[in-house]
Formats: C-alpha cells, structure tokens, sequence
C-alpha cells in the first residue's frame, strides 16, 4: 500500500521522548517494507502467471489493499496509535485470500467453506465491474486512511509544539484534535456561587470538591449546592483526562492534577480552600495540600483511598473491574476496550443510566467520560505516589475522615488499620461508596461541622 505510506514529511521526526508507537511510521521501517512489499508481490505473480491465471492477482491484490486501509483505520482510531506493519499487512491479507490457491496447487481442491474463510476467495471475481470496481473501492480507501493519519500526526505535532509531551491520541474524536494545553486553560468545572448573607456578603471559606476515579463534578453536585447554600463558594472539576476535562493534558501523573487543582484556584482568584476529596479525589487532595499547604485549610476526606494491605486492595479492586486488572497487569487491553468506550460513547450514555438506575444520571454517564491514560495513571498513583498514608500519620492540616461501612470498594478497615494519628477526626456512618451523591445531605452535613 504504497500510496498510503506517509512520506517523510507527513511522518513525526521519531525522536527522544516521543512514544515508542511512532516507530511504524520512521521513514527507514516504511523502505524497508516497501522494499519487502514490492518483492513479495513480484514474487506471487508471477506464480500466477506461472499458472496462466494473471486476473486472479490484480483482484486479490486489490482486496488486500482495501483490507489494510480498513484496518488500518480501525486500529488507529481503537488504540490510538498506528499499527505494526502498514505495508506489509497488504502481503498477510494477499496471502490470506490466495491461501485456497497454495492448497489447489498441492493437490487440495477448493471446497465452499474456503471461500469465506480466504476472504470470498471465489466471490470477490464476481464484484460488478471487476477489478474497475475494486480499484475504485480500494483507493478511496487508502485515500481516508492517508487522511486520518494524517490528521492524527498533525494532532500530535500540535501537542509537541505546545511544549507537552505528544500523546497517541485519547479515543474517539481526540485521535485527530490533538490534547488541549492544561497550562493555558482551567479544568472544567461547575462554579456555585455562595448564597448571600444579609449584607449581601459571604465571608465563609471557599470549598473545593475533589471527584474520585471515573468521576466528574456531577459527583459533587447535589451536595455541593448544600455547600453553597450554606454560604460556601463551591469549585468542583473534572480532573485532567476525565470528563469535560477529558482533552486537557497529555500527561496525568499526580503532580499534574494537583498543579491543575492550584490552576484553578488562580483562575478564580481564591487564596485558600477546605479541601474536599472523594476516594482517589483524596490523594489528589493530599497531593495539593503538600504542594502547596499554604493554600489549604482543612481537608475532609470521603472514602479515601488509602490501604493498609496495598496487595489486598489491589487485587479485590482487579477483581471488580476489568480495566483495574488490565492496568495493573500492563496490557494494551484495557486501553483497546476504554478507546473503544470512547468511540462508543454516545451510545454508552444511553445505556449505563438504566444499568445503574439507583445512581443519578449525570453521575453514571460521568463514569464513562475519561480517557484511558488519565485513568491508568490515577490508579497507579493510588500504588506508587499516594501521599495519603503520610498524611494521616502525621497532619499538616485539620484532616477529617468519612468512612462508609458498607463500602465495597474502600473498606473502613483499608484506613483504620492503617498508623493514623490521633490528631485525625475520624467518622464511620452508614452508606455505601457513593457517600456524595447517595447520601448529599449527610455529607454536607460534615463537611461544614468537621
């Protein structure tokens, strides 16, 4: 697929810091496999011709051409990134349809089931206009594959030029809009302005609401505009990677979201907040707090994710999501299946609401709104960056901690069992890990009195 090579100055320029998966488009691999391509189909026809059957190669030659562009396609938008082989997938898929031909020649006549085995072997001669046709259908094609790359690289340099590190393309719509620079723009966020006082005035300190992993503001919401009627001004955002958020940053480390959070706080002119966090919102709320205490408070800490047997933990939280157990294993699998969320999205939206009719609407579509990095790296963070231990042995803030008893996912012992100091006011209630949404009130409750 000749046509379909980006040529040197489509291609990104390969160099140190740029992801491993730019190596399938380095104009040195895509010679060579030109090279490789252009013997290899000298190669099988003349076998044909050997044969006296030349119209078989230019028709399965054709196929195969269409084919690799379709999954060529396919596979960049899936898993954001260009696959292994761009030309010499055009050989396996010749090889494939011709495959009942090798057999024919060694003595195996050809039965019905190896025409769609080998890619309507028989049946792509019968294609109304011939060949004509199939060359039609297989440069327009290679043409829409050309231009989705294309897009895709161009995206990519527009990430580098901005000084972020290029990412592979996050799903979806964002494989051709490249990420959104998180140092010129704030995360989204719902702003509730506090209720007035008699003098028109609020003097209460304002509260940041901190979603946990998969979550949004909506998270917040109900509870948050407690917060605000009680005379709090209240930010709550979708941290990078998640949500209305989701095309900001290419990078999602813990430092990142926490030097986010403090964007924000500047974008809205506020000095210090009471920190709120939910479940992984709490180590980001920890890592705020540590780098930068000044600008904190208190924090009030919902479900925090923070375990006292780490390996237990790990493995009951592989067992209860397909994504955990692939992100922790290291598989290219969970980011196959979350990009294909991604893609799948709107759909999706339609459907978890009435999976989950227990949980507010908003909520659950939030869940699906994230990209796979942004979530890799924040349940990495919980292993390998998570301040929250640290916190709680030894405070730098008034820390208040919630714990739901009947939380499946963080039990109270995870925290409980954990060194935490005396100087931590503990409170376990009743409830789930949806403490924020399914229990506002209460929530709210405690925060303004913890």
């Amino acid at each position: 697929m000749s046509t379909a090579a980006p040529t040197a100055s489509t291609a990104p320029t390969v160099r140190r810091g740029w992801p491993r998966a730019y190596r399938p488009l380095r104009p040195l691999t895509l010679l060579v496999q030109l090279g490789v391509l252009v013997v290899a189909e000298v190669g099988l026809y003349a076998s044909y011709a050997a044969h006296d059957a030349r119209f078989h190669w230019a028709t399965h030659f054709l196929v195969a051409l269409l084919l690799t562009a379709v999954w060529q396609a396919v596979h960049l938008l899936v898993a954001a990134r260009p696959a292994r082989g761009q030309l010499l997938t055009i050989v396996v898929f010749h090889l494939w349809a011709m495959w009942p031909d090798l057999a024919f020649r060694a003595g195996l006549p050809h039965y019905r089931w190896m025409d769609w085995l080998a890619l309507g072997h028989i049946q792509v001669h019968y294609m109304p206009g011939g060949d004509r046709s199939w060359l039609v259908l297989a440069l327009l094609a290679v043409a829409g594959y050309v231009l989705l790359l294309s897009r895709w690289v161009e995206a990519r340099r527009s990430e580098a030029a901005t000084g972020m590190p290029p990412a592979l393309g996050i799903g979806g719509r964002a494989v051709i809009r490249p990420q959104l620079d998180p140092r010129g723009r704030p995360l989204a966020h719902e702003h509730l302005m506090a209720a007035e006082t008699a003098d028109g005035q609020s003097s209460a300190e304002p509260m940041l609401l901190v979603p946990g992993l998969g979550g949004t503001s909506s998270t917040w919401l109900a509870a948050g505009r407690l917060l605000a009627a009680a005379g709090h001004p209240v930010l709550a955002p979708d941290l990078l990677g998640f949500g209305a958020s989701m095309r900001l940053g290419t990078r999602f480390r813990l430092d990142d979201q926490a030097d986010a959070v403090l964007r924000l706080m500047d974008h809205h002119d506020i000095d210090q907040v009471h920190l709120v966090g939910h479940s992984w919102g709490c180590v980001v709320a920890a890592a705020v707090a540590a780098r930068a205490p000044g600008r904190v408070s208190r924090l009030t800490l919902v479900a925090p994710a923070a375990f006292a047997d780490p390996a237990e933990a790990r493995a009951r939280m592989a067992r209860e999501s397909f994504l955990a157990r692939t992100a922790f294993a290291g598989e290219d699998l969970g980011g196959l299946v979350c990009n294909a969320m991604c893609i799948s999205r709107p759909l999706l939206s339609r459907i978890m609401p009435r999976l989950k009719p227990r949980v507010p609407v908003d909520v659950v579509r939030g869940g699906v709104q994230h990209s796979y990095p942004a979530y890799r790296d924040a349940l990495t963070s919980m292993w390998q960056d998570n301040p929250l231990p640290a916190l709680l042995r030894a405070p730098t803030h008034p820390v208040t901690v919630v714990l739901a008893d009947s939380d499946e996912t963080v039990h109270p012992n995870d925290v409980l069992r954990l060194p935490v100091s005396d100087e931590v006011d503990a409170v376990r209630v009743e409830g789930t890990h949806g403490l924020p949404y399914e229990q506002p009130d209460m929530v709210a409750r405690l925060i303004l009195t913890g």
